[in-house]
């Protein structure tokens, strides 16, 4: 799949021949590692080691000072808006733009989407429509609130496909579904959560006995399928999807530790990134291309330009309002209410940029988190199986 990164070797011949007036082929920039990058331990160790060095943390802050938004915008700003800058850094490879608009469903996923997404969002906030019509702001935070806990789980699901590949372990035929029921109950419980105002239902005395029960049961429902698939994990898989679940299950008692339970979701972002971005395939004779190869070639200004863009994001959460603006105030909310949207964006590109069964990306991501094999070729992979059936 890579092509070599030194320079053509020379062909000599007995006779002369016309120059070559031809464009010279496309020759990437960088190449997969020796070693797949999640067969070393150190990866690994950062994202389990998060919950503890951060997701503990970020929780006593939460219950401490739950009045400090200064420290939950710093947070948000390291961890939030840079894990959604980052996915914006697909599209600085010419190989992938060309597979974007390859199709019309790619198109439609990768661009007409992402842009539909963005001009909802900016046009909730330039137009009022939630001020106008509440109903429509009901339906859309609310899809947009049920997206974002989906988002954290079916990512936790996923990471731990990757993380069980590492172990080679056969699986029993219902555990994948088992993982990704355990994870959808916990979307609602946290959906009910929610909706009791931000606590456990049981807690709160004007719920209603239906909103507790139904808690209850997604609850119960979510660790019976939990302990299920404990009984076939190895190690390392069994303490991550144990920790994640423990982050997930102390927001559906306390709302406000989301932000604490999102600390490994964001921590395995950026380190499964890293590979990623570092392993690309550029085209030299794409400017686009030559611009990002020289950014990323760059990681003090890389990370500068990543997190300014993050503190565009982090302002932009909270940028939607529904009450009237006018003046400077007005167009600068339209300029964060569109940093917002990205947030949105990122929920449904990040359903799709990791699918390993799509062959373009199961190709682009051969051989940089799991050692290519020997035998591989151009047309076959080797992204686990597993992995590549999960989507």
């Amino acid at each position: 799949m890579h092509q070599p990164t030194g320079a053509l070797p020379l062909c000599v011949t007995t006779t002369l021949a016309a120059p070559d007036t031809a464009t010279p082929p496309p020759r990437a920039w960088a190449a997969a590692p020796a070693v797949g990058y999640l067969e070393q331990p150190g990866p690994l160790r950062v994202i389990l080691g998060s919950f503890f060095y951060l997701t503990i943390p970020i929780g006593l802050l939460v219950c401490l000072l739950p009045n400090n938004p200064t420290v939950a915008w710093l947070y948000v700003w390291l961890f939030g808006g840079t894990h959604i800058v980052l996915t914006l850094s697909v599209y600085g490879s010419r190989a992938n733009r060309a597979y974007f608009t390859k199709s019309p469903r790619t198109f439609l996923t990768f661009i007409a989407v992402p842009i539909l997404l963005l001009g909802v969002s900016v046009a909730m906030f330039a137009f009022q429509l939630g001020s106008k019509w509440p109903w429509i702001a009901v339906l859309f935070f609310g899809a947009l609130r049920a997206f974002n806990f989906f988002h954290l789980t079916r990512q936790t699901f996923g990471v731990l496909q990757l993380v069980k590949a590492r172990q080679k372990l056969p699986q029993p035929a219902w555990g994948k579904k088992a993982e990704n029921a355990s994870g959808l109950f916990l979307v609602l419980a946290l959906m009910l959560t929610h909706a009791a105002g931000g606590w456990c239902p049981w807690l709160m005395n004007d719920c209603s006995s239906l909103v507790r029960i139904g808690w209850t049961m997604c609850v119960v429902a979510s660790l019976v399928l939990f302990c299920l698939t404990l009984s076939y994990l190895g190690t390392e898989a069994r303490w991550y999807f144990t920790l994640q679940t423990l982050g997930t299950l102390a927001a559906t008692v306390y709302l406000p530790l989301y932000l604490a339970s999102l600390a490994m979701h964001y921590v395995e972002y950026h380190v499964l990134m890293v590979p990623r971005i570092r392993h690309q395939q550029l085209d030299e004779s794409s400017r686009a291309d030559r611009a990002y190869g020289w950014l990323r070639a760059r990681p003090l200004l890389f990370i500068g330009a990543l997190l300014g863009l993050s503190a565009l994001v982090t302002s932009g959460m909270s940028a939607m309002s529904f009450e009237q603006h006018s003046g400077p105030t007005y167009a600068w909310g339209m300029i964060l209410t569109a940093f917002d949207a990205l947030v949105v964006v990122h929920y449904f590109l990040e359903m799709h940029l990791w699918k390993f069964s799509d062959p373009h990306i199961r190709k682009s991501l051969d051989g940089v988190y799991f050692t290519r094999k020997p035998q591989a070729t151009a047309t076959s992979s080797t992204v686990p199986a597993s992995i590549c059936r999960r989507c």
